[in-house]
């Protein structure tokens, strides 16, 4: 399908104008909006460092309590007799215990279980019995770390304390000199201490959170979060355990995810992540203004593209496209189509000089033809004039010869063909019907017969369909004239055979004979000088003569064609328009 003018130029002008504003736009953009994002996620890992340091802290004075715990003498003493008199006193006389218990006010609660199966706690929280502790994956963890604190997150701690969720701190106490395990210290640490740390970081559109390796939200300053899948396109990058980036689509909006390992470990998860959410249409204000001032440039360009379109490029389509109708016409032979005029000066100009020039061409075509016909109709008269005395020469020196030999009935029958030879010759028109010509022809032959004492002989056989088809006059005769002065036998009669036909709106005439033939080298210069319209010397006549005159009145597309073979014979085929009745 080919596209139009117009299209190209609308095509070109949105491909080397709108196109480049477009990728103009979307690469800055791009190139901004990632380097903001790069940018402020390093400051924002900076930020999450900061925030892993204080959690260790935190953990490590919750640790540093447990240590004291587990090391205090009453506390060894009550799980090694199962004395409680000495708990009781651990909890009203034990001063720095209590101390200990003010300066770390995020513990909430605290549980010792016995191996002998007792428990004591601080607050009366239903907790699970010895038994059921055993039977946790969680109780496995502490039985591995050997003594060393092990952690829950909120959302991990359910299945000890089913009211809110808390930290839970637990971990395995031994004897300070066997080192046998004599019981475990559970202890329950207030959410305050995490939200104390997120909170000097959170700000309005951010949000901080540890996640496990399966994505749920161990932690988040909102609590609503906690528990829930972090739910995003890109999470498996989160969970590589690696420090990095993504922007991505969260809880509805566009967001700046960072993320980075975390010292801070549980039970129950092997790798934890801290992430900072940011919302990102707010961080890409400026990135933003970038963006509507590219988009503002695009639409300003097509509206550019639609006024040009409208007052300029709108009137140069429809030249062209005039103007490219007007060179059909013309092509087809249509000169009087003319050009418009335009509103456009340099369009008009155009106009006018196109204009002229048909006019000026016009002028010139027709005296080009009415040149033409006069030569045309100059050079027929005198081919045709050549034709007449020549032929009548013939006929006369015939007529003498014969004469001279006495023999009346000859004489007679040759000046019978000869008036009717002259009847056609002196006949003014160009055009006879076949059948005239034919007719024409034998009567030539006749005469010929008396004088080359019937050493040839000729048969026709023509389709009744081309009798009266109109063809140029006095054709045949030149061409039978040349057989019998180049073609003849001097062993054998000749046979001349001249057959008619019509075929696909043309007429056609076989002219053939068995006679000598024409050498090669005839032939060839023969056929050159019918091809390139070059005149006989010497004023010779025949065949160029009626190959000339056909062309002249009927085109190039008629005329003769010669074939021939020495010592075998020629055959020419003639061929003429069927113009009908």
């Amino acid at each position: 399908m080919m596209i139009t003018f117009q299209k190209k130029m609308l095509l070109g002008f949105l491909l080397f104008i709108v196109l480049p504003v477009i990728l103009t736009g979307y690469v800055s953009y791009k190139y901004f909006s990632d380097t903001l994002s790069r940018n402020i996620s390093a400051q924002t890992i900076q930020t999450l460092s900061s925030l892993n340091l204080n959690l260790k802290e935190s953990v490590e004075k919750v640790n540093m309590f447990s240590d004291y715990v587990v090391s205090s003498p009453d506390i060894q003493s009550f799980l090694k007799t199962n004395n409680y008199s000495s708990i009781y006193q651990f909890y009203n006389q034990q001063q720095s215990i209590a101390s200990m218990m003010q300066g770390n006010s995020e513990v909430d609660d605290f549980v010792i279980y016995s191996e002998y199966g007792h428990h004591i706690q601080l607050k009366n929280n239903p907790i699970p019995e010895l038994d059921q502790f055993k039977n946790s994956t969680y109780y496995e963890k502490l039985v591995q770390a050997k003594g060393k604190p092990v952690w829950l997150a909120p959302s991990e701690s359910q299945w000890f304390i089913h009211d809110e969720p808390l930290l839970i701190h637990s971990r395995v106490i031994k004897d300070m000199n066997t080192l046998n395990d004599l019981g475990y210290l559970v202890l329950s640490v207030n959410m305050a201490l995490f939200d104390d740390i997120f909170t000097q970081i959170a700000g309005e559109s951010s949000q901080e959170m540890i996640i496990n390796e399966n994505g749920t939200i161990l932690y988040s300053l909102n609590h609503d979060l906690i528990g829930e899948t972090l739910q995003i396109e890109n999470r498996s990058d989160i969970q590589s355990g690696n420090q990095g980036y993504v922007v991505t689509d969260w809880n509805g909006q566009n967001s700046l995810i960072t993320y980075m390992p975390t010292d801070f470990q549980t039970g129950r998860s092997n790798e934890l992540m801290l992430v900072s959410v940011q919302d990102w249409d707010v961080l890409a204000e400026d990135i933003h203004y970038i963006r509507n001032l590219s988009i503002f440039l695009i639409l300003f360009a097509v509206a550019i593209a639609g006024a040009f379109h409208l007052l300029y490029l709108r009137h140069v389509y429809r030249f062209v496209g005039s103007l490219l109708q007007s060179m059909k016409q013309v092509e087809h032979g249509v000169l009087d189509y003319k050009l418009k005029t335009f509103h456009i000066k340099e369009l008009d100009v155009i106009t006018h000089s196109f204009n002229k020039m048909l006019d000026t061409f016009k002028r010139l075509l027709k005296n080009i033809k009415e040149e033409q016909e006069y030569k045309r109709k100059a050079e027929f008269q005198v081919l045709q004039q050549q034709m007449n005395p020549h032929f009548l020469y013939n006929t006369l020196e015939s007529i003498n010869a014969l004469a001279s030999l006495n023999g009346q009935r000859e004489i007679s029958k040759m000046t019978i063909h000869l008036g009717k030879l002259l009847r056609i010759s002196i006949n003014g028109s160009f055009e006879v019907t076949v059948e005239e010509e034919i007719r024409h022809m034998k009567s030539y032959l006749e005469i010929q017969k008396v004088r080359y004492d019937n050493r040839f002989s000729y048969q026709v056989k023509l389709d009744d369909s081309l009798k009266n088809a109109f063809i140029l006059k006095l054709v045949l005769q030149p061409l039978v004239e040349n057989i019998l002065l180049h073609g003849l036998h001097d062993e054998q009669k000749t046979m001349i055979t001249i057959q008619g036909e019509q075929k696909n709106g043309m007429g056609i005439l076989w002219i053939e004979d068995n006679g000598t033939g024409i050498e090669p080298s005839k032939l060839h210069r023969l056929n050159k000088n019918m091809e390139e319209r070059l005149s006989p010397k010497n004023g010779g006549h025949g065949i160029q003569n009626v190959h000339h005159r056909l062309r002249m009145l009927y085109g190039d597309h008629y005329g003769l064609i010669i074939c021939s073979e020495q010592h075998k014979g020629t055959l020419i085929k003639l061929t003429f328009p069927i113009k009908g009745d």
